[in-house]
């Protein structure tokens, strides 16, 4: 099968990469109406994939729906890949035993579920009942459509995110340390946390405004929480991609993408300690963490570009299409 006769419906949007937007076409294309309900992307889903071979869905809600209502009905086609699949912790009670066996419904005729670490695989195939075969890692994509050596001309380190993040641990790392640290993030992760003066926060600020103090930091720290689901990759991929030294708690979402010692430094999680040391190495040896951005800057620019991403997408859904034409 020629890789240009397959149709191939998707929700995600990615202008940044020509060979996607040839290849695929976008449910909201024209209706700006991104922003519907569950069940009206649900209705506009089936009624655009009828002639389509595969369907792609990142959106939870949609890839929820979609898939429970191909498993009541007993549909195959068109075949349904799931992107960045991210779940909440588990839990024993009742609540969410039966939050899981609705899960496992909506996911029983999914066809390819992508995750961004490969330690999700195995929890998320146990979580769902899936095979672990169908459920696939796929290195998560930087949003630096260019990536570049840049030189942080601000003096800060910079540390930033929403989900999953340890401003806690920060915190008391950098307290009392001789450089100045600015946290991007939003009033609930932050609420509570005894920042020391050295650290200004901002709340909610516009992304343009977070590419600013990102091109102009010296270096970025992702402190993160023990999660089943992998978070953390949008912020130190984009510093990775700029060039700048990243230090980052091992956790699901980052043992994937820094080796530790050669592209970034990982430390453990909740452990203020190791991560004051790492950032008092960096203020005390700086081109030693220059090294280890320049090298994390070409892997980058090899496995973590938008074309990267969706290559791997698109030769899923040719895959899957093939085998559904040979049955």
């Amino acid at each position: 099968m020629k890789k240009n006769t397959i149709k191939i419906l998707s929700d995600i949007k990615i202008d940044q990469c020509p060979i996607w937007c040839g290849q695929t076409e976008y449910l909201f294309s024209g209706t700006g109406a991104a922003n519907d309900k569950g069940w009206q992307t649900l209705l506009r889903l089936y009624r655009k994939c009828r002639h389509c071979d595969v369907v792609v869905t990142a959106n939870i809600k949609a890839a929820e729906l979609f898939g429970l209502t191909r498993t009541l009905l007993g549909l195959k086609r068109p075949r349904h890949i799931i992107l960045e699949l991210m779940l909440d912790e588990s839990s024993e009670s009742m609540t969410w035993r039966m939050k899981r066996c609705i899960q496992r419904l909506c996911f029983a005729s999914v066809d390819r579920v992508f995750v961004s670490a490969q330690r999700e695989i195995k929890t998320y195939s146990r979580r769902l009942g899936l095979p672990e075969e169908k459920v696939r890692f796929l290195p998560f994509h930087t949003n630096i459509v260019e990536p570049r050596m840049i030189e942080g001309t601000g003096g800060y380190i910079l540390s930033a995110g929403r989900t999953g993040r340890d401003y806690a641990t920060l915190a008391d790392a950098v307290r009392g340390l001789d450089v100045q640290v600015i946290v991007v993030s939003d009033p609930l992760l932050i609420e509570g946390i005894q920042f020391p003066p050295n650290v200004e926060v901002k709340v909610d600020i516009p992304y343009r405004h977070y590419l600013d103090l990102l091109y102009g930091c010296s270096m970025v720290v992702v402190p993160l929480a023990r999660l089943v689901k992998s978070t953390g990759q949008v912020v130190f991929l984009e510093a990775m991609a700029l060039g700048k030294p990243v230090v980052a708690t091992a956790t699901t979402g980052t043992e994937d993408y820094i080796e530790h010692g050669d592209t970034g430094i990982l430390v453990p999680p909740e452990d203020s300690k190791a991560l004051r040391e790492a950032i008092s190495g960096f203020i005390e040896h700086p081109t030693s963490y220059a090294a280890l951005a320049r090298r994390a800057l070409a892997k980058v620019q090899e496995r973590h570009t938008f074309s990267a991403y969706t290559g791997t997408i698109l030769a899923a859904a040719h895959e899957l299409a093939a085998a559904e034409h040979a049955s």
